[in-house]
């Protein structure tokens, strides 16, 4: 008798007992059979019918699943069948919800395999998570939320992957698992990273990079790819703290980008020959045109250049800085334009005499909250340093620096006067009646 026949005569049996062991029978044979794949077809059509009972359909179905990890392992042959299976289950989806969500799994597995990850990230978006006919724990959802997020990821979707890392943010807590918390910082990075915020991104990167959970190779990815962040950042203070921050890191000394990251943060000029290595190491998002026609890296460089120009120069022509920058006129005023305006770079632009005016070496400084007081935001001016977060008006600047040098030399006075004053008491009482 052949395998339709008999699974035709094993719907009909009546005792369930007796039906489960005949449908297992079947099964031992098809696996060694020469039509393996269309066999298997048949008994999932069976399977399926409405005359098997919902109990027995379940757990045939079920060990049929577990097929996939030892005797069904030819990638076509398991793809053809799970596709199958999943469309002639789906109309019963209710009473077949967990076997559903374990073929669409064992089905993404198969598409990651082959490398398609976008129809491995659809396939999981087809599970139930917020079905209320079985009970599914939150690390279940997190697990599949993750693999979602990793899989829309490979195909730079940072845009979908945003929406089922928010879901998943839901679900952390302090008893997640620690690969999956690790996996989930990751996807964070890498989101922040093609929506190009790359300081955030950036942090995220190097916390990762000091995890010793993380195998040596990971970690060296994520210090590369903070470099990478760090240097693709706009011009500005938060930018240079970043870059501080990874060369005082000896790790980053070992890295073939290195030489990008020293520059950068010497803040020296960058010639376009210097930097096709970097280029090569960068991903396609990093790389993508932009409205003016330039990429992400180029407006990167550009910014930089410009920011390493006002350390040089106290003004200099918009035509020789379009030289200096490899642009056009206009597109070396709008740049300009754009850092000041954004409180990235400190100077003004004399469009009459086609010049741009630096102050103060250029960089944008920081000063105290509001509540500051006039001695310490000049004495932070005088250092060149500001304090947390607030810009310092430039009109100011070198009022300030003015008081911190009246401020500086009635230090020094004192300090002398002190001196001679514990050595020479007598000389200070006759000579110096205000301190009497």
């Amino acid at each position: 008798m052949n395998i339709e026949s008999r699974l035709v005569d094993c719907i009909s049996l009546p005792q369930q007992k007796e039906k489960l062991d005949a449908f297992r029978s079947i099964l031992n044979d098809i696996l060694v059979s020469s039509k393996q794949a269309q066999q298997l077809q048949d008994y999932i059509e069976a399977v399926l019918d409405e005359q098997v009972g919902l109990v027995i359909s379940r757990q045939l179905l079920s060990e049929f699943i577990a097929l996939f990890n030892e005797k069904i392992t030819n990638n076509n042959v398991q793809k053809q069948l799970l596709l199958f299976a999943i469309e002639r289950a789906q109309p019963r989806a209710v009473s077949f919800e967990e076997s559903l969500s374990q073929l669409r799994e064992k089905l993404a597995s198969v598409y990651e395999e082959e490398e398609d990850y976008l129809e491995a990230a659809k396939t999981l978006q087809g599970i139930p998570l917020d079905s209320g006919h079985r009970a599914i724990s939150d690390e279940y959802k997190l697990q599949v939320y993750v693999r979602i997020v990793k899989l829309l990821l490979e195909e730079d979707e940072a845009a979908q992957a945003e929406s089922y890392l928010n879901r998943a943010s839901l679900l952390m807590t302090a008893e997640t698992d620690t690969l999956l918390s690790l996996t989930f910082k990751l996807s964070q990075a890498r989101i922040l990273d093609a929506k190009r915020k790359f300081l955030e991104a950036c942090s995220k990167y190097h916390e990762l990079s000091y995890v010793s959970q993380v195998e040596e190779d990971e970690r060296i990815l994520c210090l590369t790819a903070a470099v990478q962040c760090a240097v693709l950042a706009g011009a500005g203070p938060q930018r240079s703290r970043s870059l501080a921050t990874l060369y005082k890191d000896e790790r980053t000394h070992h890295l073939s980008s290195f030489s990008i990251l020293e520059k950068t943060y010497l803040e020296r000029v960058i010639r376009p020959d210097e930097v096709s290595e970097f280029v090569a190491s960068l991903r396609p998002h990093h790389l993508a045109r932009l409205a003016d026609n330039t990429t992400v890296f180029d407006r990167a460089i550009i910014e930089h250049n410009l920011l390493s120009a006002s350390k040089i120069y106290n003004n200099i022509a918009l035509d020789e800085l379009a030289v200096l920058l490899n642009v056009s006129v206009e597109q070396a005023e709008q740049v300009a334009a754009r850092m000041i305006s954004e409180n990235r770079m400190v100077g003004s632009i004399d469009q009459l005499e086609q010049l741009i005016l630096f102050e103060s070496g250029g960089a944008a400084h920081e000063e105290q909250e509001p509540d500051y007081n006039a001695i310490s935001a000049a004495a932070a001016a005088a250092n060149g340093t500001f304090q947390n977060n607030i810009r310092v008006e430039q009109s100011m600047l070198e009022i300030m620096k003015w008081d911190t040098a009246i401020q500086s030399l009635c230090q020094d006075i004192d300090a002398v006067i002190g001196k001679i004053q514990s050595k020479h008491s007598e000389y200070v009482l006759s000579n110096f009646d205000a301190m009497a």
